[in-house]
């Protein structure tokens, strides 16, 4: 339900912003404040949850705050509140994010089987907003995603709290011993800088291939068959997740999704036609969602456990948040500067060469791998 109701939020966010008269710039602005304030909600709900040692109850409060604020934002039409809400609303959701991964790892059941709820869900709701919007009203998206995260937190109520496997009860974690416990991890900084330059253009390509789509003379409805094929493509590798992660390395995973990458973000900086794009949808699955997955199991097995929050908080704040911010500036600048399909062809070919750049790295990163939590 978490990922329904993110989906019902954010997967029509640039086409509400449109249909109440914002411009181009303006969209681009208030959809960037999600990435923006991600930086901060991230690290404050993992230091929060190591902190009461209790990701659980972190995770309801930040749930009934991202209710409250996703209704603001449907209800004013000032751009300074559709910045400041919107940021606050995904802000809140992207904090939420580790809070549940964390739980679904410490869960007596194979992370996997977990997890591809959430891909289903955010499928369906990819379709469901749309239509909702074009035959209900579009402010209704805004209370099923309200009505969503209700489920959720009740949900979330009957859950066991994910707890560490050695508490000391007088411990307390401060800011300072976290940031000096991981500044001295070699190989959690490596892969925090791999996670960067890999993140960074991920989340910025899904901002604009469907402007990309509709540039090259697709229709909305090509865009959202895309995304609703996109998402449906992550399915087997979240289902099969636990299976092979545990006979191929994680160094080997995350090469396998930077040269996928690659070879993606070239195929589109070509331009081809919008039903070709469509056509490779299954490498959202094969790329992102397999380096997601890689980067919590990565995080568990590096951190000691009484960091894992904040490590997971930290690293998902600069690289889906300082990094994803960057690249979809630069990626906005570069569509200013270059309109047409030479736009679309610098824009892919700077995000592949950050994903070399990962790519290299990924070459360099020694992991040895321990015995694992998740086991």
């Amino acid at each position: 339900m978490f990922y329904f109701s993110w989906a019902m939020f954010s997967c029509i966010i640039s086409v509400y912003l449109a249909g109440i008269d914002c411009s181009a710039t303006e969209i681009s602005l208030i959809t960037s404040a999600a990435a923006l304030f991600a930086m901060a909600t991230q690290p404050i709900t993992g230091f929060l949850a190591d902190k009461f040692r209790s990701p659980k109850k972190v995770a309801m409060i930040t749930g009934v705050l991202t209710i409250i604020f996703g209704l603001m934002f449907a209800y004013t039409r000032s751009f300074i509140f559709l910045f400041l809400f919107n940021g606050f609303t995904q802000g809140c959701l992207n904090g939420i994010t580790a809070l549940t991964d964390r739980l679904a790892t410490a869960a007596p059941y194979p992370f996997g089987t977990i997890r591809v709820w959430g891909s289903i869900l955010y499928a369906i709701a990819a379709q469901v907003s749309g239509i909702v919007y074009d035959y209900v009203a579009p402010v209704a998206n805004f209370y099923i995603f309200a009505a969503g995260l209700v489920i959720m937190i009740f949900s979330l109520y009957m859950m066991n709290d994910a707890k560490p496997i050695v508490v000391n009860k007088v411990q307390k974690v401060t800011t300072k011993e976290v940031i000096t416990h991981l500044w001295k991890n070699k190989s959690f900084k490596i892969f925090l800088l791999i996670f960067i330059l890999f993140q960074g253009p991920s989340s910025a390509q899904q901002v604009y291939l469907p402007l990309v789509i509709r540039g090259l003379g697709g229709t909305t409805t090509i865009v959202g068959t895309t995304l609703l094929l996109s998402t449906l493509s992550e399915i087997p590798a979240v289902l099969f997740s636990d299976r092979y992660m545990k006979v191929i390395s994680y160094k080997k995973l995350m090469i396998f999704a930077c040269v996928l990458s690659i070879i993606r973000f070239v195929w589109y900086s070509s331009c081809p036609n919008p039903y070709l794009i469509m056509s490779v949808f299954f490498f959202q699955g094969l790329t992102t969602i397999v380096f997601t997955l890689v980067a919590v199991r990565i995080v568990l097995d590096l951190v000691e456990e009484q960091y894992v929050n904040s490590a997971y908080g930290i690293s998902s704040m600069l690289a889906k948040g300082f990094s994803a911010l960057i690249f979809q500036f630069v990626g906005g600048r570069i569509l200013d500067l270059f309109p047409g399909n030479n736009g679309y062809t610098i824009m892919y070919l700077v995000f592949t060469t950050s994903i070399v750049l990962a790519l290299i790295l990924c070459f360099k990163f020694k992991f040895k791998k321990r015995d694992l939590r998740y086991k």
